[in-house]
């Protein structure tokens, strides 16, 4: 019964992934690996549970038939596993050219051949383990190193996040499986793939807990984002509730006070005193007016807008902060990408994130943007120098009315609150990944679909073919 358990995790894995990233080479092998491993309990579930309980009603053939199923199930688990799992490490590796991957997709398939052809089926599964641990292990060794050095080598906070789930749902479990069916098979022990079942329960609760979190490998059951976002609607609606209230209550006490100033002439001191009440019913209203335009659900006014221009006019908006702190901006690789967003909100997102790194840096500080093209979106990086914020107080940046910054009426915590929903109204992300003392570094990320294709930038430009793919092209 736990070995059916185990078999519905895999496959429910294995249909997550492909339904969620079916054109993501990487997700698809993933997905077969997690398919192909199933086919491993499948045949203990044919031989230990379902023939014993049918073999006093059916007919012995049949009973054969099931056990030639089981070895059949066995085999394709062992020998196709350790490939799809190889082409998944070479799908995430993105500096390996897609003429390589097939060259090697090609080569690693013919002792794969070679050992279905030798090794009979019937009566029994009899696979020689001194010649298929010849590959099997190298392939799912190098796999893994290979995973383990994407990990440390990878510097997108969400890229990152993926390739450690990766380790953990994907690289420990196999290496403890090429133990369990591979090398101590060499000694005897046939048994010891029982104890996967454990392991690849655990697995699929990793699986679960990573996708409701942070997502895993394109799949992401968020429940993290929707709290977030459902605070952001409830705040919505409550600051213009606020807002309406206020603005009805101040007009009346600005009646009143227009009155009293009439009915006070010759009476400087209380004109003063009515003066100062004026302009704090001012302040008030646009104080409730200013949180409301950060909160409120931002509808986007969508038009074809070249990346670069709109960050350039983005940095000459704070040129003038640059310079009073004597800051130097770095344009690491510029955005030569056309994209199909609302340039106003996506202008006053780059001007509140410079803002931001301005304000974190010391005079003398440095600023740098970098941008890149991943597999799924468009990359825009702003790194700063400055003191960094703590893993505590970067759980909460983006919540409503948390703030870093101490002390100051001008600030109520919601300019990175409005920067991610407008990055969720475009589809897209929005990750911040920082250290105390080294400062920060902020990560948009915007799907490539809303790219313009090459024959709507001809008719627009007439002719000029746009240079989309520059940068870190091709596929983190």
């Amino acid at each position: 019964m736990f070995m059916g358990v185990v078999l519905l995790a895999l496959w429910s894995m294995s249909i997550l992934l492909i339904i969620k990233d079916r054109k993501v080479p990487s997700s698809r092998w993933a997905s077969l690996t997690a398919f192909i491993g199933g086919f491993g309990f499948l045949a203990g579930i044919i031989d230990d549970e379902l023939r014993p309980v049918l073999q006093d009603f059916i007919n012995p053939s049949f009973d054969v038939m099931l056990h030639y199923a089981a070895n059949t199930a066995s085999l394709i688990c062992q020998m196709g596993m350790p490939y799809a799992f190889l082409l998944f490490a070479l799908h995430s590796w993105p500096a390996i050219k897609e003429q390589t991957r097939k060259w090697v997709a090609g080569i690693a398939m013919l002792p794969i051949i070679y050992s279905l052809v030798t090794t009979p089926v019937v009566p029994e599964l009899l696979i020689n383990y001194r010649i298929t641990n010849i590959w099997v292990v190298p392939y799912l060794l190098f796999s893994s190193l290979l995973l383990v050095y994407l990990y440390f080598h990878e510097k997108d906070p969400l890229l990152r996040r993926g390739r450690y789930v990766v380790l953990m749902i994907g690289v420990a479990p196999i290496l403890f499986i090429t133990l369990t069916i591979y090398i101590f098979r060499l000694y005897g022990w046939y048994e010891a793939w029982r104890y996967n079942a454990l392991l690849i329960f655990a697995q699929f609760l990793l699986f679960v807990g990573f996708a409701l979190k942070h997502g895993v490998l394109g799949v992401k059951l968020s429940v993290e984002q929707n709290r977030l976002n459902m605070t952001l609607r409830a705040l919505t609606s409550g600051t213009s509730i606020l807002n309406h209230s206020i603005k009805n209550e101040v007009g009346k006490m600005q009646l009143i006070l227009h009155r009293l100033n009439r009915l006070t002439e010759g009476q400087p001191e209380i004109r003063e005193d009515i003066r100062d009440l004026q302009q704090s019913t001012e302040h008030m209203l646009n104080m409730v007016q200013r949180i409301q335009g950060k909160v409120q659900e931002i509808p986007l006014k969508e038009s074809d807008c070249p990346m670069d221009e709109l960050l350039n006019q983005a940095i000459d908006h704070v040129q003038p902060y640059l310079q009073q702190k004597q800051i130097e901006l770095v344009l690491v690789s510029k955005p030569r990408w056309t994209l199909r967003v609302d340039p106003v909100q996506l202008k006053e997102v780059w001007i509140n994130l410079l803002m931001n790194a301005i304000e974190a840096v010391p005079v003398g500080g440095k600023l740098e943007v970098e941008s890149y093209v991943s597999k799924k979106y468009f990359v825009f990086v702003l790194k700063d120098n400055g003191k960094g914020i703590s893993k505590e107080q970067l759980a909460h940046v983006f919540e409503p009315f948390f703030s870093t910054k101490k002390h100051s009426e001008s600030h109520f915590g919601l300019g990175l609150a409005y920067c991610y929903q407008v990055l969720r109204k475009h589809q897209g992300l929005m990750e911040m990944d920082s250290t105390v003392g080294s400062g920060t570094r902020v990560y948009l990320y915007i799907p490539r679909k809303r790219q313009m294709n090459v024959s709507e930038m001809e008719q627009k430009e007439g002719g000029h073919k746009n240079e989309t793919n520059s940068g870190h092209d091709g596929g983190r």
